[in-house]
C-alpha cells in the first residue's frame, strides 16, 4: 500500500511512503483501552492497519510524490475501478472523482507502476528510510 497525506496550495494527496499491509484480524487490529488512552482519537477509529516493510522518502511533503500529476498523466486509468468503468463503457471514469469517494482506492496496474517509478525517483533523490529507523513511530 502507499500512504499519502491530504494538502492544500493546491489541494492533493503527496505520497511519501509505502509498506506491505497485513489482512486485518479482528481483535488484534483493534484498539485497547492502553491505545485509546494514548491516543484519544482511536476510541473513534479504532481499527489498525498493521503494515511491514514500511519505507519513507527521506525528506519533507514536498519531496514526495503527487496523485494530482498521477491523475493528470493516467486519467480514468489511474485507478483499478475508473480503468474497468472506461473499458466496459459504463460508470463513472473521473479519477479524481473517484478518489472524493473512498477513503482507500485500489489502483490500477498502470497506476501501480507509473506511482512506483516516481516513487524510487523521489527515494533516489532524497533517499530512503525504513520504518525502524525512525525514532518515535509505534512499531513492534
Amino acid at each position: 500500500m502507499f500512504m499519502g497525506h491530504l494538502v492544500r496550495g493546491p489541494n492533493d494527496i503527496v505520497v511519501y511512503g509505502r509498506a506491505v499491509a497485513r489482512g486485518y484480524e479482528e481483535g488484534r487490529d483493534d484498539a485497547g483501552p492502553e491505545d485509546v488512552a494514548r491516543r484519544p482519537w482511536l476510541e473513534r477509529w479504532p481499527h489498525f492497519i498493521r503494515v511491514h516493510d514500511a519505507e519513507f522518502v527521506d525528506g519533507t511533503l514536498e519531496d514526495g510524490v503527487s496523485l494530482g500529476e498521477l491523475m493528470d498523466e493516467l486519467g480514468a486509468y489511474a485507478f483499478g475501478p475508473t480503468a474497468e468503468n472506461a473499458d466496459r463503457g459504463v460508470g463513472n471514469v473521473d479519477s479524481r472523482q473517484s478518489i472524493r469517494q473512498a477513503a482507500a482506492i485500489r489502483l490500477s496496474e498502470a497506476g501501480a507502476s507509473w506511482l512506483g517509478e516516481e516513487l524510487e525517483g523521489a527515494f533516489r533523490r532524497h533517499g530512503r528510510l525504513r520504518a525502524e529507523e525512525m525514532p518515535g513511530l509505534d512499531w513492534d
